[in-house]
């Protein structure tokens, strides 16, 4: 379709005539068979529209653009427009408009027309040449455009030259839409300060018509200014990014004082000379919305325009391109709505034409696959799965150098590591454990080096990035000699253990030994090794060995780095993890010290959305969970299950790791229906299946949605899925693993609960010997399957065993790790509840003293149970 003027642009009016139906545009008068047809002006402007076009096809933004200026007030307007016209025209027995599928609309037949007159240019009568109403002193020079209920146009000064920019509002119905933007102007201006990047508010009428704001002028529509002379084209990739950063920062710094833009498009963006460069501005407020109102009594602004409504806005107000697929589904606007419209300008920005849409195959006209993934994830169609702020995009639109170079680096690492897969598959054949050993080695040095040399970046200032690249390509050679030489030589013919028919744990050991003779001159590739072999520990059960190796690679780190780098911080948080994990008293202390020490030294980069943020909320949600102190894991657990939503959203070990404890901790926290939802969300995930996250993980998550329904006394639902997480972890870690001993636990506690004692007793007791063997008599988790089989000791008959051990596990409980621990407390009470049924009241009322519900719950119970055993200790 030709480009067609608007219905107000001064062009001739016709009075149309096909069939029995009459349309005369000057009078808006619609006859059908010579009878009136009341309907109202929209539609008919659309029907002006496919007349003046017959034949051909009017496409639905060409539509949108002309007839409802740009902007969309329902979800359906224009279907409901055609729909009426239609259902009016059929009357005269004409089926004239055809829909062409996912296009438009065309109006089809032969049509008569005769001249009736010509519209005014402006329903204002605003001319070129004429004074401004109200500020004479100011010549209207041009109309720049319109809007839905306004004109905006460019006037001056006679003599100064100054120019203005009006925003008139046609009629008193369209006042608030100027007033409400007024309003939020000011809000910017009084929460931000005077700011370059968005217009400037001047001055308003809002006491007689015509009514009016008046701005600074802006500058060109981003559209004009990059078709004018080639500015665009100009533009070098670097230069388009910064540009492009600049108006995201703006939209953010917005959003960081409440206000919505809900129309961001390349009209809204004015660009003008600074200096020598350009400065980009934010204009057209008119539609924004205001997330916290009570800002403005904050600030002191009346709320001009603003009625309850109005605060939220029309969902779908905008133009169509731009719009989230969530907003033309009637849901609120949100600041992830205008980072759709920010990934869609991008798109356009970076292809090199404001008109072009996002379609299929658009991957094509970027070339650069970081920005591929940049502009994906902000124009994601789920807008939970979209990168979540204005700031994250800026964010990452400025460090695209540094995120290429760490791209760069990791598939350097990937080279590497594919020449150590050739080495190891030469001897796999006599080794076929090694691989698995390997892999996991491997996994925790990629990671280690990944974040040591982000850390050398920040020393960046000292060095040339040709030294940096020298440096760590030496460093990168060091490792491949270590593992393919000294690793894998060892457990090869001929090598120091390959006649002892080596483990996986002997392979590590290896590894182990002689770190700091090697590497003791670079500290940052000695910390990186000695943090892989801990990780490897760690995930072997090896909690001490770990933490020797974690504690060397702090050293290191901080040796190299710093201990207030990153990379020291994180480690440290690894440490604590690893701590916690040994479940020892001792260990409790050292990993509480070391967290309030690494949190002080990290400060206000922990309210940072950061990686470092992150794993300090892990750190501490597991420190305070493996003590059972879950008011305080909860929202450790809630902040990191937040920032991997946001910064990994497709990191299907951290999200696995996180929300399964999460799901644990809510289920402790009484709240068992959402931890069921969210367990049963995580199985469904397609992101966090097994073949994403490994067996074991999967397993884990089946191991806890079994605990939750087990507390709901679903024993039928829970065991299977209990019996299925135990036989993986089994298979893949061992009988005697930590995890494998944990789960059979629970499955002996289904069986108990559902009264089949002889099921359960026989494994709780194989599970309580092997712990004690295992790791020890004095371990948390040793004393807690001690408990537990007091516990099954008693109900299943032998009361004076069960006692017993309940006496054990409650006094040694209370005395490695505190009369406040709450598994301490927890079998305190059962012990108390044993006694009162034996009839030694004074022994269970001392006991039942100090006990609190909220222990109760955190070991697993039910508050209530608390409250339960009091009432048995007062009836007796």
């Amino acid at each position: 379709m030709s480009s067609a003027p608007s219905p107000h642009s001064g062009h001739a009016l016709y009075r149309w005539r096909f069939g029995e139906v009459e349309f005369d545009e000057a009078r808006r008068e619609l006859r059908v068979a010579g009878l009136p047809v009341d309907m109202e002006h929209k539609p008919l402007e659309v029907l002006s529209l496919l007349l003046r076009h017959a034949g051909e096809v009017v496409t639905k933004d060409e539509l949108f653009e002309i007839v409802w200026a740009g902007r969309v007030t329902v979800d359906n307007v224009l279907s409901t427009a055609v729909g009426k016209l239609r259902k009016a025209l059929d009357i005269g027995g004409d089926g004239r408009i055809a829909t062409v599928p996912r296009i438009g609309y065309r109006f089809d037949g032969p049509v008569e027309r005769m001249a009736v007159g010509a519209a005014p240019a402006s329903p204002l009568a605003l001319d070129a040449g004429k004074p401004v109403p109200g500020r004479e002193q100011f010549v209207l020079e041009r109309q720049l455009g319109r809007t839905l209920g306004s004109e905006v146009w460019l006037a001056r000064h006679p003599r100064s030259r100054d120019a203005r920019v009006f925003k008139f509002a046609l009629d008193g119905e369209h006042l608030a839409t100027i007033k409400r933007e007024a309003t939020l102007l000011r809000v910017l201006r009084e929460a931000l300060g005077e700011r370059e990047d968005i217009v400037r508010l001047l001055d308003w009428n809002f006491a007689a018509p015509p009514f009016f704001l008046e701005c600074d002028y802006g500058g060109q529509s981003l559209a004009e200014w990059a078709m004018q002379d080639g500015h665009l084209a100009g533009l070098d990739m670097a230069q388009r990014i910064a540009f492009f950063a600049s108006i995201v920062e703006t939209v953010a710094a917005a959003h960081a004082v409440g206000v919505l833009h809900k129309d961001l498009k390349p009209a809204n963006v004015l660009v003008a000379a600074r200096g020598d460069g350009w400065q980009a501005r934010l204009t057209d407020f008119g539609s924004s919305r205001l997330l916290q109102p009570e800002r403005l009594a904050e600030l002191g602004i009346t709320a001009l325009g603003m009625t309850m409504t109005q605060v939220g806005g029309d969902s779908s107000s905008g133009t169509p391109l731009y719009l989230a697929p969530e907003l033309l589904a009637g849901q609120p606007a949100t600041v992830r709505s205008d980072v759709y419209a920010l990934g869609m300008l991008l798109y356009q920005w970076l292809a090199g034409d404001l008109r072009k849409p996002l379609t299929p195959g658009w991957e094509r006209d970027i070339a650069d696959p970081l920005l591929r993934e940049d502009i994906a994830h902000a124009t994601d169609a789920d807008p939970a799965r979209r990168i979540a702020s204005a700031a994250e995009l800026a964010q990452r639109l400025r460090r695209l150098p540094e995120r290429r170079a760490e791209l760069a680096r990791r598939e350097a690492d990937e080279r590497a590591a594919a020449e150590l897969r050739g080495a190891l598959e030469r001897s796999r054949a006599r080794r076929p454990w090694a691989m698995a050993a390997f892999a996991a080695l491997l996994l925790g040095l990629g990671g280690s080096l990944y974040f040591w040399r982000h850390s050398e970046q920040q020393h960046r200032l000292a060095e040339t990035q040709r030294d940096i690249a020298e440096k760590q390509a030496a460093r990168a050679s060091a490792v491949v000699a270590f593992l393919s030489n000294d690793l894998i030589g060892a457990v090869s013919p001929g090598g120091a253990v390959f006649e002892r028919d080596p483990t996986i744990k002997d392979m590590l050991d290896v590894a182990s030994r002689g770190i700091d003779g090697k590497f003791g001159h670079d500290p940052a590739i000695s910390g990186s090794i000695h943090a892989a072999l801990g990780q490897s520990w760690r995930t072997l059960g090896e909690g001490e060995r770990g933490a020797d190796e974690l504690r060397a690679a702090l050293r290191d780190f901080t040796a190299a780095f710093g201990a207030d780098d990153p990379l020291s911080l994180r480690t440290a948080y690894a440490l604590v993890r690893t701590l916690a994990y040994a479940s020892r008293g001792t260990d409790f202390r050292e990993a509480g010290r070391l967290l309030d020490e690494t949190d002080a030294k990290a400060g206000a980069r922990l309210q940072q959305e950061s990686e470092l943020a992150l794993d300090a909320a892990f750190a501490r949600g597991i420190f305070h969970h493996q003590q059972m102190q879950i008011e305080r894991a909860l929202p450790a657990w809630v902040r990191a299950d937040a920032l991997q939503r946001r910064l990994f959203p497709l990191d299907a070990q951290r999200a696995i790791l996180i929300r399964e404890n999460l799901a644990d901790a809510l289920s402790r926290s009484g709240e068992t229906d959402k931890a069921i939802a969210l367990m049963r969300a995580m199985l469904a995930d397609p992101l966090l299946k097994a073949k994403q996250i490994g067996e074991t993980n999967f397993a884990s998550v089946q191991m806890n949605l079994a605990r939750a329904l087990r507390k709901q006394g679903k024993y039928d639902e829970a065991l299977p899925l209990a019996q299925a997480a135990e036989a993986v972890s089994e298979k893949i870690y061992g009988p005697d693993n930590y995890q494998t001993l944990v789960q059979r636990s629970t499955i002996a506690s289904i069986h108990d609960m559902a009264g089949r004692c002889p099921a359960a007793l026989p494994i709780q007791r194989d599970v309580a010997r092997r712990m004690a063997a295992r790791y020890g008599k004095d371990k948390q988790a040793t004393l807690v399957e001690t408990g537990n089989l007091g516990l099954m000791e008693y109900n299943c008959g032998d009361r004076h065993a069960g006692i017993a051990l309940l006496r054990e596990t409650e006094r040694d409980l209370r005395r490695h790790f505190g009369d406040s621990n709450a598994a301490a407390q927890s079998f305190r009470m059962s012990l108390a509840e044993a006694l009162i049924e034996q009839g030694q009241r004074d022994e269970a009322r001392r006991l039942l003293d100090g006990l609190t519900e909220q222990a109760m719950e955190a070991a697993g119970g039910d508050k209530a149970e608390l409250a339960r055993v009091r009432g048995l200790l007062a009836d007796a």
